[in-house]
């Protein structure tokens, strides 16, 4: 099949042909997304050649695993799912250099002292996961269009045949539901990567 025609396939299509080994769907897979992770990859880890390396390493997992993957629903979903896992772990480990420990504190303008804390990565990822799902269907399809696809209001709004004002009343719903859980745990550092991941946006 030639990039031509695998480039008018879904995302759905792309993904049986990967797990009959067709190099030319990943490619396309490759092609599609390579710089929207890129982007999302270096608003998680705030370094360009670092967000580099994590897209390069979920590509080839997507490869090396790929007959593992039969029963992804959303491929972008997977993927920027994938990005976020890898770069929470790269600022898991990168905590506790000074460097980028004095940045994150200027992000989020914390006082307090974080090099005695520690986070447990599964903790953080089942966490997320957890809250997400607590949210009603529509207001949870929203915030994972927003947060872990990266899309804009405006294009949510046209996906969901909504108004950009409801895209924005949901969004903000969910956000006021998630400051709930963080002031149960305020102060923690699983406090400070929770605040990362719900409104860095």
């Amino acid at each position: 099949m030639t990039s031509a025609q695998t480039n008018r396939l879904t995302d759905q299509q792309l993904m049986e042909l990967i797990l009959q080994d067709d190099r030319e769907a990943f490619d396309q897979i490759y092609s599609r997304y390579w710089k929207k992770l890129f982007v999302y990859a270096g608003k998680v880890v705030r370094d360009e050649d670092e967000a580099q390396d994590i897209v390069q390493e979920v590509f080839v997992s997507l490869w090396q695993r790929r007959q593992l993957l039969i029963n992804i629903n959303s491929l972008s979903s997977y993927l920027h799912g994938a990005i976020r896992f890898r770069g929470l772990g790269y600022i898991r480990a990168n905590l506790y250099r000074h460097n980028y420990l004095s940045s994150i504190h200027c992000f989020f303008e914390e006082g307090s002292d974080l090099l005695n804390e520690h986070i447990d990565m599964k903790e953080l990822d089942g966490v997320i996961h957890s809250e997400i799902a607590k949210l009603p269907p529509k207001m949870r399809e929203i915030f994972i269009l927003s947060r872990i696809e990266q899309m804009s209001h405006k294009e949510i709004a046209e996906r969901l045949n909504i108004s950009d004002k409801t895209v924005k009343k949901q969004i903000n719903r969910s956000l006021n539901l998630f400051r709930l859980v963080l002031d149960e745990r305020s102060g923690s550092l699983l406090s400070l990567m929770l605040s990362y991941f719900f409104f860095d946006k």
